[in-house]
């Protein structure tokens, strides 16, 4: 008899020791303040366990770059996730976000597993639980190395842009002398914000300067040969190609 109630004893302990070892490796999963650091191996996962009011919902697992892990993302009511809500996605590759709907309050069940091809991906990553007054915005989501990336990236294009631009300022600048002449321009080819000057002076033309080449054909350019087009832009009578003409007084 004694003997009974001792194997009985020992029985409750171990399931009792199973049950604690269970609940422990639930992590709590607490809405809309993500939990950071967290890591996966090979081929595991982590389950995390969250009690969430009716409503829309989302999980989004944002893992870093440089580590490359693929994961999938199940929501179930249930620790075994027999009875699954939603699913990040199917078969094997990256599924990081996964959106879901409860009908009431409930517990939910969220896991994350390590989901490539050949079970060989691990690393860091944060998890969110989010509703939807607070789904992190672009920029929240970038990881350091993303970061690192856009710098990089901008301080390589930034002073190319700067150079290009001053590059075009420069050609729009007055032409030499020696590679410009002088015509006078109808008042319908000056740009508007200088018209008035212009009227003010009493006359209907201004001063402007023209290549002595098109730039398109090469043809030795001539008051004459030019049809204006628009403002400071001038049409070659040869070729048709517009050429640009700068003041020579406003």
């Amino acid at each position: 008899m004694r003997r009974n109630q001792l194997l009985i004893g020992l029985t409750f302990l171990l399931t009792g020791l199973l049950l604690v070892g269970v609940v422990s490796a639930q992590a709590s999963l607490v809405p809309n303040v993500p939990r950071t650091s967290e890591h996966i191996g090979f081929g595991s996962d982590n389950t995390y366990v969250a009690d969430l009011e009716a409503g829309h919902w989302t999980v989004i697992v944002d893992t870093e770059s440089f580590w490359g892990l693929e994961v999938l993302i199940t929501v179930s009511r249930d620790l075994s996730s027999t009875d699954i809500i939603e699913v990040s996605g199917t078969g094997t590759g990256n599924f990081p976000t996964v959106d879901f709907i409860l009908a009431s309050n409930e517990t939910v069940y969220i896991r994350v597993s390590e989901n490539s091809v050949y079970s060989d991906t691990s690393g860091f990553y944060k998890i969110g639980l989010y509703d939807d007054s607070h789904i992190p915005g672009f920029f929240e989501s970038l990881d350091l190395f993303d970061w690192l990336f856009i710098i990089i990236i901008a301080s390589i294009m930034l002073p190319l842009c700067f150079g290009l631009f001053a590059c075009r300022r420069m050609k729009r600048r007055t032409l030499p002398i020696h590679e410009s002449f002088a015509v006078e321009a109808p008042l319908h080819a000056i740009p508007d914000k200088y018209q008035g000057s212009v009227q003010r002076h009493g006359s209907q033309t201004t001063t402007v300067r023209l290549p002595l080449k098109c730039p398109s054909c090469d043809a030795e350019v001539s008051h004459e040969g030019v049809d204006w087009v628009g403002p400071l832009e001038a049409k070659c009578g040869y070729c048709g190609g517009t050429m640009r003409a700068t003041f020579e007084r406003v």
